[in-house]
C-alpha cells in the first residue's frame, strides 16, 4: 500500500474514532515503537511507529494529494527515516517516526 492508501486505511479511521488523540497510540508522552502500519514509498517499505502524531501525517497527506512528495529521506545510525519537508512542518519537534524496513 502507498502512503495515501495507508492514510485511508489506518490513520483517518483512527483519527475519526479518537479525535482527541494527538498520537496514533493515544498516549500523551513516552516512546512507542510498536508498529502502527507500513507503506511503500520511494522504492522502500516504511514502518510507522505508534508514537507518531497525527499532525505531520495529515500535512503529508494534503501535500501528497496535490501530487507532491512530502518526505525527505534521512540517514540515521540504524538506517533511514522519513522527515517532512521543512515547509510542511516548521515545528522543531518532528513527531514523525517512520523508518525504513530493513
Amino acid at each position: 500500500m502507498n502512503f495515501l492508501q495507508f492514510m485511508q486505511a489506518i490513520v483517518l479511521p483512527l483519527r475519526e474514532a479518537h479525535p482527541d488523540w494527538a498520537r496514533l497510540d493515544g498516549r500523551q508522552t513516552g516512546g512507542n515503537r510498536k508498529e502502527a502500519g507500513r507503506f511503500y514509498h520511494a522504492g522502500r517499505v516504511w514502518v510507522v511507529h505508534s508514537d507518531t502524531h497525527f499532525g505531520p501525517l495529515l500535512r503529508a497527506s494534503e501535500a501528497a494529494q496535490q501530487g507532491e512528495d512530502p518526505f525527505l529521506v534521512r540517514e540515521t545510525p540504524r538506517g533511514q527515516r522519513l522527515d517532512l519537508l521543512p515547509e510542511l512542518w516548521p515545528d522543531k519537534h518532528k513527531y514523525l517516526y517512520v523508518y525504513a524496513l530493513n
